[in-house]
């Protein structure tokens, strides 16, 4: 789910005060929440219930921790100068000027420059990489070209536009149909890597003046997890 895209169409740069792109998808919101639902009903029922069930109730706990956590929680934020990245555990802002690389291969990964003699790399955790969808959206698109390249054939046997048909039907140039923007046919995990690299192609911060690549545990996170799978652990040997 973008929620705004940063790409510019003049080449103007981007505000500082412009708001930033967040990504999240659809998918993990819908199985966080789906987590935390089921989690309340197992949590109520085997904890709040006259036959109590210790196993039962810490499972609950642990769906609705997990779904908020490794569903709801995670995010990325682009910005005009740096960008935010809000994993499960971790959070990791890092400047525009110190990303070296940003790549979608099997996961999305942000590979910063070397700093203190070390380069470093951070999985984007909102932002899963999906070859289903990068296959469906190929269809998608080789079907609008096939389509594009029949009926710019047709126009020009019927004598309409010869020059740009012709140029169409022959895969040369771009067919009135596909006159759109490339970015919206990708994969979303492709489209964040486009769009993330014209962000940083459109920050002009200096290397010397960016600032420095955090990397903050979150306890808020961390905490709730931790105690949930501990008061499993302990549900389970019969603690209590």
């Amino acid at each position: 789910m973008r929620l705004k895209s940063p790409a510019s169409t003049d080449g103007a740069t981007a505000s500082s005060a412009e708001k930033p792109t967040a990504y999240r998808t659809i998918g993990s919101l819908g199985t966080g929440a789906l987590l935390v639902v089921f989690g309340a009903i197992f949590l109520f029922a085997f904890g709040l219930s006259s036959d109590k069930h210790p196993v039962g109730s810490t499972v609950g706990l642990l769906m609705v921790v997990s779904g908020i956590v490794g569903g709801l929680y995670p995010a990325a934020y682009s910005h005009t100068d740096r960008l935010s990245i809000r994993n499960p555990f971790r959070r990791i802002d890092i400047s525009w000027p110190r990303v070296e690389n940003i790549s979608a291969r099997l996961s999305m990964v942000i590979e910063t420059v070397p700093e203190e003699g070390k380069a470093r790399k951070f999985t984007v955790w909102a932002i899963p990489v999906s070859m289903h969808e990068r296959r469906k959206n190929d269809r998608v698109v080789a079907k609008k070209v096939r389509t594009a390249r029949a009926e710019s054939a047709k126009q020009a046997a019927s004598g309409g536009d010869l020059a740009g048909s012709a140029l169409g039907a022959a895969g040369y140039g771009r067919p009135k149909t596909l006159r759109e923007d490339p970015v919206e046919t990708m994969a979303f995990a492709d489209q964040a890597v486009v769009e993330m690299r014209d962000r940083r192609r459109m920050c002009t911060t200096a290397m010397e003046k960016a600032a420095p690549t955090t990397v903050t545990w979150t306890w808020y996170t961390v905490v709730p997890f931790g105690v949930s799978v501990a008061l499993l652990v302990a549900a389970v040997v019969g603690a209590f």
